[in-house]
C-alpha cells in the first residue's frame, strides 16, 4: 500500500492546520474576499439573515450577484466566535473538509484504500485548493455542492440495493440544491453535465427509472426555492438581474449591467490552463498514465467512478472554455474529479507495483506536504504588510489616541478592507475624485494612497500619524 488512511489522514491534518494558522493571521484581501467578509459581518449584526447586504460604491444595498448560503454560515460563524478574518473563512475550510471526506468515502466505498488514500492526497496537495481553502469565497463551498452530487450518483448507479440507491439518488438532489443556494444555475450545469454525459455514453437511460423522482425533486424545491421566492417578494426586480445578468448575459457579453463592478475578461479557452493549473499533483500522474495505458483510456468511460470523474473534468473545463469572463476559481470543482480520474487509474494499471518506487513515492508525497505546512505558516511573517490589503493596519489605527472618537474618510472610495475592520467609523461617500474627497472629509482622518500624499499634502493643513507605505493616515493639525 502506497499510504495507509491513518498516514493519509495525518498529512491531510497537517496541511489543514497549517492552513487554519495562515487564515488566522492573514487580513482578509480586497476586493472580493474582504466584500463577503463584510455581507457576512453585516448579516451577523443585522440579524437580517435573508438579504446579504454591504456598502457599494457608498451605498448600503442589497447584494443580488450571489445566493447567500456562504453568507449565512459566515454569519453564524461570526455570531459564535466573533467578527474577525478566521470566522469569515470558516465556511471555506469546512468545505473543503466536506470535499475531502467525500472523494474518501466514495472512492474507498467503490475501490479501496489504497486508492481512496491517494486521491484524498491528490485533492490537497493542490495548491490552489489548499490556498481557497482559508479565503472567504463562494468558490470552494460550490465545488463541495458538485463534488457531493456527483459521487452520489456514482454511488447510485453502482448500489445494487434499491433502498441506498433512493438515498443516493436524494444525495445527489440535495446537494443539487444546495449548489442553487450557493451559487445558483450554474450548479446545476457543472453537476448535470456529467451525469448527462456519462448516462448518453453508456446508455444508461434504465437507471433513470431507479431515481426517487418525488422525493428527490421535493428535496430540491425545499432547499432552493425559499430563498429564492422571499429576496424576489423583497426586491422586485431580483429575479430578472440575477438570472438574467449574472447567469446568462456575464458569459456572453462584455458589457452585461454589473452592479458591483467589472468582470475579469481573459480569452475563450484560459479555462484549460487554469484547470492546468488548479490540477497540478494530478497532472504529473496524468502524464505518468497516458504514456503507460493510452490503448485503455477510452474503456475507462464505461466505468462509473472513473468514468464519471473524467467526464466532470473535461466537461467543467470545456463549458468555461466558451466564455472569455472567467476566474481561475471557477475550475476548482474540477480538482477532485482530476483526482479520482488520476488515483484510480494509477493504482488500476499497477503504476506502484514496484516496492522500491513506491516507497519512493509515498516518501515524495509526505516531504511535498511537508514543504506545504512549512509554507503556508511561513506565509503571515514573510508577507509584507501593504502586499494586497491593509486590513490589520485598518484594524490598528482605530486604536490610536489620534483617531479617538473621529470617523475615517478614504480618497476616492473605500475599500471593502477598511468597512471590514473599521465598521462604523468608515464615512462612506461614493466615488469621487481625490480633490473632492480632501475638501468633503472636514474633521475625519483621511486616508489617502502614497501617490494622493504626493500631490497634495504640502498645501493640507493636516499631518500624517500613520502609514504603511500603502496608505497614510492624516489628521487635521491644530490650529
Amino acid at each position: 500500500m502506497l499510504l495507509t488512511a491513518r498516514k493519509t489522514f495525518g498529512i491531510i491534518a497537517l496541511l489543514l492546520i497549517s492552513r487554519m494558522v495562515t487564515a488566522y493571521f492573514l487580513p482578509v484581501y480586497d476586493p472580493s474576499e474582504a466584500r463577503y467578509g463584510c455581507i457576512c459581518a453585516n448579516m451577523a449584526a443585522s440579524g437580517n439573515f435573508l438579504e446579504p447586504q454591504f456598502v457599494n460604491n457608498g451605498v448600503f444595498e442589497t447584494f443580488e450577484g450571489k445566493p447567500p448560503l456562504y453568507f449565512q454560515l459566515g454569519a453564524l460563524c461570526c455570531k459564535a466566535f466573533g467578527t474577525n478574518e478566521f470566522s469569515v473563512r470558516i465556511p471555506a475550510m469546512a468545505s473543503a473538509i466536506g470535499i475531502l471526506l467525500v472523494v474518501f468515502f466514495t472512492v474507498g466505498k467503490l475501490k479501496d484504500e489504497e486508492t481512496a488514500a491517494l486521491a484524498t492526497l491528490c485533492v490537497v496537495l493542490s495548491p490552489l485548493f489548499l490556498a481557497f481553502s482559508g479565503f472567504c469565497m463562494t468558490d470552494l463551498l460550490l465545488a463541495f455542492a458538485i463534488c457531493g452530487a456527483v459521487c452520489s450518483y456514482v454511488l447510485f448507479l453502482a448500489e445494487p440495493e434499491k433502498r441506498r440507491k433512493k438515498l443516493y439518488s436524494l444525495g445527489f438532489f440535495g446537494a443539487m440544491g444546495v449548489g442553487m443556494i450557493v451559487k445558483g444555475p450554474v450548479a446545476l450545469v457543472l453537476a448535470g453535465l456529467p451525469v448527462f454525459l456519462f448516462t448518453a455514453f453508456n446508455r444508461r437511460w434504465r437507471d433513470l427509472k431507479d431515481h426517487a423522482w418525488i422525493g428527490g425533486i421535493a428535496l430540491f424545491l425545499l432547499i432552493a426555492a425559499p430563498w429564492y421566492v422571499l429576496m424576489q417578494r423583497k426586491n422586485p426586480d431580483f429575479l430578472t438581474y440575477f438570472f438574467i445578468n449574472e447567469n446568462f448575459k456575464r458569459f456572453l457579453f462584455k458589457e452585461y449591467g454589473d452592479r458591483y463592478g467589472a468582470g475579469r475578461e481573459s480569452f475563450r479557452g484560459m479555462a484549460l490552463l487554469f484547470m492546468l493549473l488548479c490540477n497540478l499533483p494530478a497532472v504529473g500522474g496524468a502524464l505518468v498514465l497516458l504514456k503507460r495505458c493510452r490503448k485503455t483510456f477510452f474503456a475507462c468511460f464505461q466505468e462509473p467512478l472513473t468514468g464519471m470523474a473524467l467526464l466532470w473534468l473535461i466537461s467543467n473545463t470545456l463549458f468555461w472554455s466558451l466564455t472569455s469572463r472567467v476566474l481561475i476559481t471557477y475550475l476548482l470543482p474540477t480538482i477532485p474529479a482530476a483526482a479520482i480520474a488520476v488515483a484510480d487509474g494509477l493504482v488500476r494499471n499497477g503504476i506502484f507495483t514496484d516496492p522500491v518506487w513506491k516507497r519512493r513515492s509515498g516518501n515524495g508525497l509526505c516531504a511535498l506536504a511537508a514543504i506545504y505546512a512549512a509554507t503556508c505558516l511561513a506565509i503571515p511573517w514573510a508577507m509584507p504588510e501593504n502586499c494586497s490589503t491593509s486590513g490589520h493596519f485598518f484594524a490598528e489605527l482605530t486604536k490610536k489616541k489620534e483617531c479617538d472618537g473621529k470617523k475615517f474618510y478614504f480618497t476616492k472610495v473605500t475599500p471593502h478592507s477598511a468597512e471590514f475592520y473599521m465598521g462604523k467609523r468608515v464615512q462612506n461617500h461614493p466615488d469621487e475624485s481625490r480633490w473632492k474627497s480632501v475638501k468633503n472629509c472636514g474633521d475625519c482622518i483621511l486616508l489617502a494612497t502614497w501617490r494622493d500624499v504626493e500631490v497634495f499634502h504640502d498645501s493640507l493643513p493636516r499631518e500624517v500619524i500613520a502609514h504603511n507605505g500603502a496608505w497614510y493616515a492624516l489628521a487635521p493639525t491644530a490650529k
